[in-house]
């Protein structure tokens, strides 16, 4: 019997890169690597750790019997590479250069450059050319930058010299409507979704026909468990001028140390949960503000489509808290139904994009030119 080769995900994180093997739909095994502070500090930068990263990678096939030979295709997490559609990208050499060059240093910009990497190897051995029929490829699905060409209404703000930022979860947020349009017998593209990623980072995103309309991102909406989300500009500039913070602390202050961490010293909302449970009354005035703030991001999205929204889905990881779903239901459903589709998918929905694009339900694009760095 033939064995049926498998479809590898890479998935890096900032202290730990994500492996798994799917044989089409199955999960056949998985491993999170983590990467202490004692590791990461011989980096003194994302890109350097990139050898670091693919020798992760290779050592988990090691670990379990399998060889790059083994594959089907490799399925990678995309970082920002310039504004893409949603869906498949095949990761080729302009796409490997993008990657590297990016202008937003996160260890996702590695993992197409791993699996251009493997991928070429395995070819080369096996004498492969990359256009061969059964050639391995590399593909990025659903990158944090996927959100398509925004309309030029959503991108102003206020300030012509700043345009507002479409980087988001795209990769959770539209698996989670995938599910969501499957469980209703819709198609996708007849769908308007409001996805609140409720994570370490709180997005909300408006997805019609599957596709990211609007947002509201994690340093503009409400505070979340560690980022400070949008402030009173005029403060804030104060706040950065007042001599007390560098521009590298102040970033950390409003990305890393914010939100929950600023005001309770933690960022873990089981650990808050336990505060509240024990009578501490400035964890439940705080969690209650965080709620209360992700509610009117929500709702306010609803003005895109002058109220036409079929369903608010919860997801990410906090949505696993009764407590924290419950009282967002009480406040948002007067807009649509809620429904909520708790952690995070990213591993299938990385898996299953690609065995979509391998089954030819999905079409894998190439980089355009425009998005290559020099």
């Amino acid at each position: 019997m033939v064995k049926k080769k498998l479809i590898l995900v890479i998935n890096p994180g900032s202290t730990s890169t994500k492996a798994a093997c799917f044989q089409e739909k199955k999960l056949v095994n998985s491993r999170e690597i983590l990467h202490g502070a004692e590791e990461l500090k011989n980096f003194s930068s994302i890109n350097e750790q990139l050898e670091f990263r693919k020798e992760a990678v290779l050592s988990y096939l090691r670990e379990n019997g399998l060889g790059p030979e083994d594959l089907q295709a490799i399925a990678c997490r995309g970082g920002n590479v310039g504004q893409l559609e949603p869906g498949a990208y095949e990761v080729d050499q302009a796409f490997v250069e993008a990657s590297f060059h990016s202008e937003t240093p996160h260890p996702a910009n590695l993992s197409p450059i791993i699996g251009y990497e493997i991928a070429k190897e395995v070819n080369e051995k096996l004498g492969r050319t990359p256009d061969s029929p059964d050639a391995l490829k590399a593909y990025v699905y659903d990158p944090v930058c996927g959100c398509g060409i925004p309309e030029k209404l959503y991108t102003i703000t206020g300030i012509p010299e700043i345009e507002k930022s479409f980087l988001t979860h795209v990769l959770n947020s539209r698996a989670v409507s995938i599910e969501e349009a499957k469980r209703e017998g819709k198609k996708l593209e007849e769908t308007c979704y409001i996805v609140a990623h409720l994570g370490g980072g709180i997005t909300v995103n408006l997805l019609k026909g599957g596709r990211i309309l609007d947002l509201v991102g994690d340093d503009e909406g409400g505070f979340s468990p560690e980022r400070s989300g949008g402030l009173s500009v005029r403060l804030l500039t104060k706040l950065c001028y007042s001599g007390r913070y560098t521009e590298q602390e102040m970033q950390k202050r409003l990305k890393g140390k914010g939100g929950l961490m600023a005001y309770l010293g933690m960022n873990d909302l089981r650990e808050v949960e336990k505060k509240i449970a024990q009578g501490d009354k400035q964890a439940a005035l705080i969690l209650d503000a965080m709620i209360l703030q992700t509610a009117k991001d929500i709702v306010s999205l609803g003005a895109v489509t002058c109220g036409k929204i079929d369903k608010i889905i919860l997801t990410g990881g906090m949505a696993h808290s009764k407590m924290l779903t419950d009282k967002l239901r009480e406040r948002v459903e007067f807009l649509a139904p809620v429904d909520v589709i708790a952690g995070t998918y990213e591993m299938e929905a990385l898996a299953f994009g690609i065995l979509r694009v391998l089954r030819g339900e999905e079409k894998a694009r190439r980089l355009p030119g425009q998005t290559k760095k020099d």
